[in-house]
């Protein structure tokens, strides 16, 4: 019997105590996470784009990008592979903002060794920019971003890097759900 009492009042603390941490949890949650305004990436997307730079032919390829929610809501990972006949080029990439400054934050790694921390500001529901600077063999290198979402079923993007403010390069295409 002093067993059972034992083991019941436990029990009862045990869920009074994780009662209480989950409600000041909630407390201090805000309803709708802040990363809420990447949820537009959310599902899976396919289409076509190119790689350009100047004085060389376009780079045709074939899309696809996929995103889930992650950590509860808090953020927002995609995956995204752009190919052709002689390329292959895919990156991991982490959407989040920071809550202490308000700032978008995309974190973006790729089979070619690149890792950007973009910095993401939308201007309404329905359009993002990223920019991502940095320097490299003494040079200040840029790249810029824009997302426009048509509806819910498509996007188009385009990102522009810049050497030294010339543009060396761009990738652009338009997905669909």
């Amino acid at each position: 019997m002093k067993s059972s009492s034992r083991l019941l009042a436990g029990v009862l603390i045990a869920s009074a105590v994780t009662a209480a941490v989950a409600d000041a949890v909630a407390a201090k949650a805000p309803d709708t996470p802040a990363a809420a305004r990447f949820y537009a990436f959310v599902g899976h997307w396919k289409g076509l784009g190119q790689i350009s730079e100047p004085g060389h032919a376009t780079t045709p390829l074939t899309l696809a990008f996929s995103c889930s929610k992650a950590s509860s809501g808090w953020a927002v990972r995609c995956e995204m592979i752009a190919r052709n006949d002689k390329l292959m080029i895919t990156e991991s990439d982490l959407m989040g903002v920071d809550p202490v400054t308000g700032i978008g934050h995309w974190y973006a790694v790729t089979n070619q060794g690149e890792t950007h921390d973009h910095v993401a500001e939308w201007s309404g529901a329905k359009a993002m920019k990223a920019r991502h600077t940095w320097t490299q063999d003494g040079k200040n290198m840029e790249e810029d971003i824009a997302f426009a979402f048509t509806g819910s079923k498509a996007m188009d993007f385009r990102s522009v890097v810049r050497e030294d403010g010339k543009e060396v390069a761009a990738f652009s295409g338009r997905l669909l759900r």
